[in-house]
């Protein structure tokens, strides 16, 4: 139903294993990894994942980083795993082994025969790409603002996130994709920013919006910067998490409580988490009142 797709960070992978360890992951979650470092937090994550028996999906032809190799690619291809791949030729072209496709260029999209098409296509809402490819449609967007800079936010504290959730069956899709608290846009660094910033999404009613949090003074250290974030959080908590505090939320209170600045990347672990376990939440509870009716 819910297909989040990661660029395979380091932090994203942990927030994946962290919540699959703890049982928070819903299996109506199906995450697509786009493999970018051969580390050993990709392995720990294929380990965890295969352990749980969770479905989830690798990109076999990623275009960027370690595995842009013939060993690279041959390790890929050996995996034991359910395996995506980006169109990037005519898909009559491909092994026979991809149970996912995925359409970010056109041009190969429309060279494609779709004719006798069962494998799920991941793409975006494009006129001319929906009338091409037959077959299961996942709905693909890119919905979390990225800003060149923290302090920008400012501007716009709080906004809409998605409501995918809501509609993508009404609009012929099989299931919803985004990039998490993330961007298309594929980056090994963020921008520095003087402001240390917060991105964590909540539900209103049925609508999934994104709060930004931001220090509130450029002059603190990064750990002061922190606490700052962490008294509006704590404001904030029972409308992030409703009655029960999410795993990522609860890791910033552990680094609150202790007086440390857990450091940007455990902040994007908690973000990415608290998204997830939101969402497992209300995709389970969604499951759950479909099966009483």
């Amino acid at each position: 139903m819910y297909y989040p797709y990661f660029r395979g960070k380091q932090f994203d992978l942990l927030a994946l294993t962290t919540l699959l360890t703890n049982q928070r992951l819903s299996k109506n979650i199906v995450p697509i990894i786009d493999p970018v470092k051969n580390s050993a937090t990709l392995k720990k994550f294929l380990v965890e994942i295969k352990k749980k028996q969770h479905p989830f999906f690798m990109i076999q032809n990623p275009q960027a980083g370690d595995f842009l190799t013939l060993t690279g690619a041959n390790y890929l291809n050996l995996l034991s795993v359910p395996k995506a791949s980006i169109i990037d030729q005519p898909i009559e072209t491909f092994p026979n082994n991809a149970q996912l496709f995925i359409a970010e260029r056109a041009a190969p999209v429309l060279e494609s025969d779709w004719q006798s098409n069962q494998i799920p296509v991941l793409l975006p809402e494009e006129f001319r790409l929906l009338q091409k490819v037959q077959g299961p449609k996942i709905l693909s967007q890119d919905v979390y603002t990225r800003l060149p800079r923290a302090e920008f936010y400012q501007e716009c504290p709080d906004e809409l996130f998605s409501t995918a959730h809501l509609t993508f069956h009404k609009r012929g899709f099989i299931g919803f994709s985004d990039f998490s608290i993330d961007s298309r846009i594929y980056y090994e660094q963020s921008y520095p920013s003087k402001y240390l910033s917060l991105h964590l999404v909540y539900f209103e009613k049925e609508v999934l919006r994104i709060h930004h949090f931001l220090s509130t003074n450029e002059e603190l250290s990064q750990k002061e910067q922190f606490f700052d974030l962490m008294e509006q959080l704590i404001l904030w908590k029972e409308t992030l998490c409703g009655e029960e505090t999410t795993l990522g939320f609860t890791l910033l209170l552990e680094a609150f409580s202790a007086d440390k600045f857990p450091g940007m990347g455990v902040m994007r672990k908690a973000a990415v988490m608290h998204h997830l376990e939101l969402m497992s939440r209300y995709l389970d509870s969604k499951k759950e009142r479909e099966k009483q009716n």
